[in-house]
């Protein structure tokens, strides 16, 4: 039974997530539990096939009291998948990286903006 879809957000666009028996498991990569699927979905990764399935899958992750660790940790595929998974270090590192330089961009912005209103009100024509 599928369950979700991985989204565009990912490297692994179009996996799909699938319930056989008492197993959820990834397409190409293996068994998941129900709290790693649900990491994924906190990361925005996953595209349902509906809300029922959404909150069924979360009710089977809290009922489990499993780890909210991030599973691409979990274990390794022999693809090299793991160094582009939505939980990957790879992921992780550009996502500190993008903030960064954006953090960078709206300070020079607001450094800017005080310039030029300390222009626009005279502050700099006795210099």
């Amino acid at each position: 039974m599928l369950i979700a879809t991985f989204g565009p957000t990912t490297a692994w666009v179009g996996r799909r997530i699938t319930h056989d028996g008492d197993a959820f498991v990834l397409e190409g990569h293996g068994a998941l539990s129900a709290a790693e699927i649900m990491e994924y979905d906190r990361q925005g990764h996953l595209q349902w096939v509906d809300d029922g399935t959404r909150a069924w899958v979360g009710s089977r992750a809290q009922a489990s009291g499993a780890s909210r660790a991030a599973p691409a940790a979990r274990a390794k595929s022999s693809t090299g998948d793991e160094t582009r998974g939505p939980g990957s270090q790879r992921a992780a590192r550009a996502r500190t990286r993008l903030r960064r330089a954006l953090l960078i961009a709206i300070g020079a912005l607001v450094i800017t903006n005080a310039v030029l209103l300390l222009t626009l009100l005279g502050v700099f024509r006795g210099l």
